[in-house]
């Protein structure tokens, strides 16, 4: 019996082993994004694995006191192993962690809170042998979790075309008084015949 109990125990705690360290980094790697009411802003992120084979299961941002929405367009379906990261950056609306700031934020709102990656592990490349589901792992910088943050830094561009100034209308309007009465003086002098 006793030999059985030790059998499972090292077989327990090889398969714990065995799974993956996974390292989740932002780009930029603080996270401080900065954007204007009504636009969208991104992180890019890469995860990489020292042993096994990682898939991105979702990706998502505890924001605090909500500005705008979080999304992740485009999740890759490729692997991570070892020596074979996964990199993506922002593209808006494609691919990377977009947050898209609402067109009433005000100047100066913020939020600020923990990406957390969700990741499945294999030990195999064909990804048959799942060998971990559903583990997580915040977004790190220097050791410490990133307290990834938005900034509303200015308002939204004007959506109309704005009006002429007035001295843009007052300077043609006086030329044309001038040249009239120029006209109007030639022809209210008298003939020298």
């Amino acid at each position: 019996m006793k030999g059985n109990c030790l059998r499972v125990c090292i077989l327990l705690s090889a398969a714990l082993g065995a799974r993956a360290d996974v390292t989740f980094t932002l780009a930029p790697a603080d996270g401080s994004l900065e954007g204007t009411a009504g636009t969208a802003v991104g992180w890019g992120y890469t995860i990489s694995t020292t042993t096994d084979y990682v898939t991105i299961e979702s990706i998502s941002f505890g924001d605090l006191t909500p500005i705008g929405v979080f999304s992740t367009p485009g999740i890759p379906s490729s692997v991570a192993s070892a020596g074979s990261p996964i990199t993506t950056s922002w593209v808006e609306g494609i691919s990377g962690l977009q947050y898209d700031i609402s067109s009433s934020a005000i100047l100066g709102a913020s939020t600020e809170g923990v990406m957390t990656l969700t990741y499945d592990t294999f030990s195999d490349p064909g990804l048959t042998n799942q060998i971990g589901f559903g583990d997580t792992v915040n977004a790190q910088f220097d050791s410490a979790d990133v307290l990834a943050q938005v900034t509303v830094n200015g308002v939204a561009p004007p959506t109309t075309v704005p009006e002429p100034s007035f001295s843009w209308l007052v300077v043609p309007m006086l030329g044309l008084v001038l040249f009239r009465a120029r006209t109007f003086n030639r022809r209210s002098r008298p003939s020298s015949n």
